[in-house]
């Protein structure tokens, strides 16, 4: 998927998911979704997160293979952990969703995702073609989806 659409996804699933864990501070959750749905592309030079991290960007995507390692719950799972046991589970939770949001993305794509590596390179994968029709109405379907939410929450 490309960048519009993981930050969809994110927007999306921070609607889906806040409620789990309320009364936190919902900017911090909010930012830490959509943080989650975008960083695993900065394993690729060509990405939006990867050219704002600079240096950073440069160094990892030099070390790693796209849909590689900042693909693959494994890493994640020692995030989220390391985010459980030093901060709490409802920053843990928010970074984790966006995340799941962005694998879920990818893995409707052909070029798919493995999950488990470095453990397993087999990869999971769908249809869909990046930056194609279908993606594209998957964007009209999450906007409507976000506007029907905003409405609802004003009237």
């Amino acid at each position: 998927m490309l960048f519009p659409t993981h930050v969809l996804f994110g927007v999306v699933t921070y609607f889906v998911t806040r409620h789990v864990f309320p009364g936190g501070n919902e900017i911090i959750f909010f930012l830490l979704v959509l943080l989650g749905s975008v960083i695993p592309d900065i394993d690729t030079k060509w990405s939006k997160v990867n050219q704002w991290a600079g240096f950073v960007g440069k160094i990892i995507s030099f070390f790693s293979t796209h849909r590689g390692l900042f693909h693959s719950v494994i890493l994640y799972a020692i995030i989220f952990w390391f985010m459980y046991t030093f901060f709490s589970v409802y920053y843990a939770f928010a970074l984790f969703s966006g995340y799941i949001a962005h694998l879920i993305g990818d893995v409707i794509t052909p070029m798919g995702v493995a999950p488990f590596y470095p453990f397993s390179k087999r990869k999971v994968r769908g249809p869909i073609k990046v930056g194609g029709l279908i993606e594209n109405i998957i964007i009209i379907v999450m906007i409507l989806l976000i506007a029907k939410y905003l409405i609802g929450s004003f009237s």
